[in-house]
């Protein structure tokens, strides 16, 4: 009989391997990825690139240097380009490219202090197209102050931005040359060498006031020059060429609901309009399901290989790959099931698919299919350890009918070892964006609660990603309709489910699940306890602080705060605080430029005043994307933190021992 496995603890994140960005050669052959693991001791992670050769998977290389990420290959698929901090301090700024060739030490060909948005090969092999950020003007070069002028004034993850500007760099691999094709007062947003190599098409974006809305144009190589294809209201995010070069690839949309749109691929040819190839499924082709263990992501966008455009979809929190033929638009799914495809590449005849997915109860591997040649196969296994030593729960999917009709879609997850007869505590969670969602990916955060004794119930409100795009907009409507989804769902899952306990429950959220925590807790008191993480609490506030503000609140709250005060007077939850009876802690990180951490002082200071019940905890570093991106003993802690308060305020008994330290501050 085989041994009992155990529970899921805090400290299995620190064994956990976080697998994505895969790609395959030109020619099928090989494939390289990035490996992400915890180091506990040093409270960093340590990226690995592994090589393996097709169609065995034999191991050929295994690269270990700090920061390394971002591998690609060459066209003729001999040489791997990657970026990479090796050999620079924990202060220093910047980022170098570094080319491997499959044998003896990777060489440094470039470096910028102000690191990449993007770096790939010409089609000659021997030059490499990069997109780096470089100063509009001249800087401080200690650091001592910065001089802003534009907008935005900081960006989360990378602090103050003192007016950058991106451009195409063209570097010679051999000596490290380099010259900047494109200058301007524009930012270059993604850049694709056409396969002579003579042109280079660009996403350009030009307005700061609308930084998504972007350009189609054309860069001459030897020249610079550029022509602008396609302006207007559209907002692209990749564009990538045909093989004959005669026409364009685009991923975006033309904003027909504003921010709530799906994007969508698109065809423009060199000479005409663009027309879209997937309008028909309304669905999202561009997801983002929410997943603690679903990165790094790298490709997401459309490719075109072979005789078809290969592209993703976000059907109902499940991603799959699929393809559509340029001419004549007919649509194919490739991949199928419950599971995430989070990124994805594919080899130039499209006869190979390296793709990372993660599902359920899976982490994220990488897997290999070969179109018409059998089912795909698993690459990796870095994460078996954890299928083998751990219980994990399955998740339980729920459709719930909203008052309104419309069916809203979610799952819950049992509490690990029920007892028969006992009563279980209930944990609702809520996704970011309001334009992500749940879905087939494994949420370690969800586990743990699970084998902590709690059900964890979570579900897809208006406004989520997964279905049509009427479904994602919930513009001007923040706190109405996405409430009442998740008050009617939690109801519904209440009335499914005898041995969940109503008068025991807690819920959580973080970022746009933060700011609904916020807004619950002013409209209701049947929780015992609430934990909000950089979430909204003064939408007024939130439009002069947040690095995206003051354009992407005038979409989803409708106006500005001088136009419409009234809109951002009655979706901000701390103009309710009187209402508030649940216990709330607060959580933040000093670093957070999306939810700037004055809406959480703010909510606190305003709980307070009014006598009730709030917990402050700030993490002194992080930004928005702590809670996945933060530094592994900070992640731990907050883990501990999270698990100590909903045993507190639930009366379960407390699993872990919480510690002050360095990194938070509990007030």
């Amino acid at each position: 009989m085989a041994p009992r496995k155990r529970l899921l603890e805090v400290e299995d994140f620190s064994r956990l391997v976080h697998v994505g960005d895969p790609q395959v050669s030109p020619g099928g052959s090989r494939v390289a990825l990035v490996a992400v693991r915890p180091d506990l001791e040093k409270n960093l992670y340590r990226n690995e690139i592994w090589i393996y050769e097709l169609p065995a998977g034999k191991t050929l290389a295994v690269l270990q240097g700090e920061g390394d990420s971002q591998p690609r290959w060459s066209p003729d698929g001999e040489k791997l380009l990657f970026t990479s901090r090796r050999g620079l301090g924990e202060k220093e700024k910047g980022t170098a490219l570094y080319v491997y060739h499959l044998g003896g030490e990777p060489r440094r060909v470039y470096q910028s202090r102000y690191g990449f948005v993007q770096a790939r090969w010409m089609p000659d092999s021997s030059t490499i197209l990069a997109v780096a950020p470089t100063p509009a003007r001249s800087i401080d070069e200690d650091g001592d102050y910065v001089d802003i002028r534009g907008l935005p004034v900081w960006f989360d993850g990378a602090g103050f931005t003192e007016e950058y500007r991106s451009h195409i760099l063209l570097v010679d691999y051999e000596s490290g040359l380099h010259r900047r094709l494109t200058s301007g007062d524009f930012n270059v947003v993604y850049a694709s060498p056409s396969p002579d190599g003579k042109r280079i098409a660009a996403l350009v974006s030009r307005d700061q006031l609308r930084p998504h809305v972007t350009e189609v144009v054309l860069v001459d190589v030897e020249t610079g020059e550029t022509e602008t294809l396609l302006s207007g209201s559209y907002s692209f995010s990749a564009v990538e060429w045909s093989p004959r070069g005669d026409a364009l690839v685009l991923h975006g949309h033309a904003l027909p609901r504003g921010l709530a749109s799906h994007e969508h691929v698109w065809l423009l040819s060199l000479s005409g309009e663009p027309r879209c190839l997937t309008c028909s499924l309304d669905r999202n082709t561009a997801p983002y399901v929410s997943s603690d263990a679903a990165w790094p992501r790298g490709n997401i966008h459309p490719i075109w290989a072979g005789d078809g455009i290969l592209f993703l979809v976000n059907d109902g929190g499940r991603v799959n790959i699929h393809r559509v033929d340029p001419g004549t638009g007919h649509l194919e799914q490739l991949t199928s099931g419950e599971q995430v495809v989070y990124s994805f590449t594919v080899s130039r005849d499209a006869g190979v698919i390296a793709y990372a997915r993660t599902s359920y109860t899976e982490p994220g591997e990488i897997w290999i299919l070969e179109p018409g040649r059998g089912q795909p196969r698993r690459l990796t296994r870095f994460n078996d350890w954890l299928l083998g030593e751990v219980e994990l729960q399955k998740p339980v999917n729920l459709k719930a009918r909203a008052s309104d009709g419309t069916v809203v879609e979610g799952w819950y997850l049992p509490p690990a070892r029920r007892e028969p007869g006992n009563r279980y505590p209930v944990v609702l969670f809520i996704h970011g964006g309001p334009k992500a969602c749940y879905g087939a990916a494994f949420n370690f955060m969800h586990q743990l609660v699970a084998a902590k004794g709690y059900y964890v119930v979570y579900c897809n409100p208006r406004g989520s990603d997964g279905y049509s795009e009427e479904y994602a907009d919930i513009r001007c409507k923040y706190g109405t309709r996405d409430y009442q989804d998740i008050m009617e769902f939690l109801d519904a899952f209440l009335e499914s489910v005898e041995n969940a306990d109503p008068g025991r429950m807690a819920m959580t959220g973080i970022s746009y699940g933060g700011y609904m925590t916020n807004w619950i807790i002013t409209q209701t008191n049947r929780f015992r306890a609430a934990i909000s993480e950089n979430g909204i609490s003064d939408w007024r506030a939130d439009f002069g602080t947040s690095d995206i503000g003051y354009w992407f609140d005038p979409d989803q709250i409708c106006g500005t705060p001088w136009s419409s005060p009234e809109n951002y007077e009655r979706a901000s939850p701390i103009n309710y605080v009187d209402r508030v009876e649940t216990p709330v802690l607060i959580i933040h990180s000093m670093e957070d430029y999306r939810c700037f951490i004055d809406q959480a002082v703010a909510f606190h200071v305003a709980l307070r005043f009014h006598g009730k019940e709030s917990r402050l905890v700030v993490f002194t570093r992080g930004s928005h994307g702590h809670s996945i991106r933060a530094k592994p003993r900070h992640r731990m802690k907050r883990y501990r933190i999270i698990l100590d308060y909903l045993a507190e305020k639930l009366k379960q008994a407390s699993p872990t021992t919480t510690s002050s330290t360095e990194e938070s501050r509990a007030v």
